[in-house]
């Protein structure tokens, strides 16, 4: 699964936020240098948008933050780094949370047009070196008490691979960080969530100032990529990833239970319709979409006629689902009625990542920058 999850992901170039590979640094640390000012940053490989008041935020690679309201207004914002930025996120008082590339997560204040690091991917290993010698010291007090030989064995075995993890962890602070954060979100109360590669997952109690690693709170030992989280408007959390991973969190992200979806391939995501949360569409590789009208507890799988993958999705306020992927795939459908599915090709063919609802037609963030798709009244 992991090979062909790269491949795919090279293969498709636009795709770095799904790589588990570092991105190409320079002479200068990517993390250290500030994003280039550039008119063509609309144009650019944009990763996922996200409403800001009357406007729109949107994030994508080398850094590049813009906001606008139409194809002709977009401005560029102040980013102190070059790295991809993958998701993006408003809080409650207006501030506002992006996260990417080597690790790196960004806040920006109300009002504000400047970015700042607030986490990078230096932290994170840290992070993960000291969890992983907490299990290490853990398991070796059960090894001092175990007796049976058989089970002595397959314990030595984790121990070791406990300490293969540290000694790679240890190498990643001297090499530099390399695992992508791809998705962040937060509940009512401001209670941010960040997933990435590898299992990666944060949380922030103080609006993202300072970030504490909960990835054990998953069942996922295997470390799988965590793509996609969300918040319903009730305050529901949801996670997909690789291997057919999902999550679901009924009280702010204290507890969860793994989800029982019907596909073992990639997911990239996860959509809630906003005015029947139950209502929940997660999607990924190679046409596969699933619906869910109970909140998660039961899911209907749909493969579509077609290998391109769904990278990025949204609920209308009529609570009709739009999805967006590779060769300018454009979906829609009612969860609760897939006979309404209809396919759709944008002309430009680009590789879609990000799609929002804006009167009429459909705003759309990937390979080319903005672009808009018209919807039929």
């Amino acid at each position: 699964m992991r090979s062909s999850y790269i491949a795919l992901s090279v293969i498709n170039l636009f795709f770095l936020t799904q790589l588990n590979l570092a991105e190409a640094k320079t002479s200068l640390d990517l993390l250290e240098l500030p994003a280039k000012q550039s008119a063509l940053a609309s144009k650019s490989v944009l990763m996922a948008m996200t409403p800001d008041n009357n406007a729109i935020l949107a994030v994508g690679e080398r850094g590049h933050i813009i906001s606008g309201k139409s194809q002709s207004d977009w401005q560029q914002q102040q980013s102190p780094v070059s790295v991809s930025i993958t998701s993006i996120r408003v809080l409650s008082n207006g501030s506002k949370i992006a996260v990417g590339h080597d690790g790196v997560i960004l806040k920006s204040a109300p009002e504000s047009n400047t970015w700042r690091k607030v986490f990078t991917g230096a932290e994170l290993t840290k992070l993960k070196i000291a969890q992983v010698k907490a299990q290490y010291k853990a398991l070796q007090l059960v090894i001092t008490n175990t007796q049976d030989e058989d089970e002595l064995e397959e314990l030595t075995y984790q121990l070791e691979d406990l300490a293969f993890a540290i000694e790679d962890n240890q190498l990643e602070l001297i090499s530099g960080p390399n695992k992508p954060l791809l998705s962040v979100t937060s509940t009512a109360n401001d209670t941010l969530f960040a997933t990435g590669a590898y299992g990666s997952f944060l949380t922030s109690n103080d609006q993202g100032e300072t970030w504490l690693l909960i990835s054990k709170r998953l069942d996922n030992p295997d470390s799988f990529h965590l793509n996609s989280i969300i918040t319903t408007p009730d305050d529901q959390l949801y996670i997909v990833g690789e291997n057919g991973m999902g999550f679901h969190s009924d009280n702010q992200g204290e507890t969860w239970s793994s989800m029982a979806l019907p596909y073992s391939g990639s997911l990239f995501g996860i959509i809630a319709n906003p005015t029947n949360s139950a209502q929940l569409v997660a999607f990924g590789l190679q046409g596969n979409l699933m619906v869910s009208l109970d909140g998660g507890a039961h899911w209907q799988h749909k493969k579509l006629p077609t290998s391109a993958s769904l990278l990025g999705g949204t609920f209308s306020k009529q609570g009709k689902a739009y999805l967006v992927g590779h060769g300018g795939l454009i979906v829609d459908l009612l969860p609760e009625d897939l006979s309404t599915l209809a396919i759709n090709k944008h002309p430009s063919g680009a590789a879609l990542s990000s799609v929002l609802v804006q009167e009429n037609s459909l705003v759309l963030a990937g390979q080319f920058g903005i672009l808009t798709w018209l919807l039929k009244q």
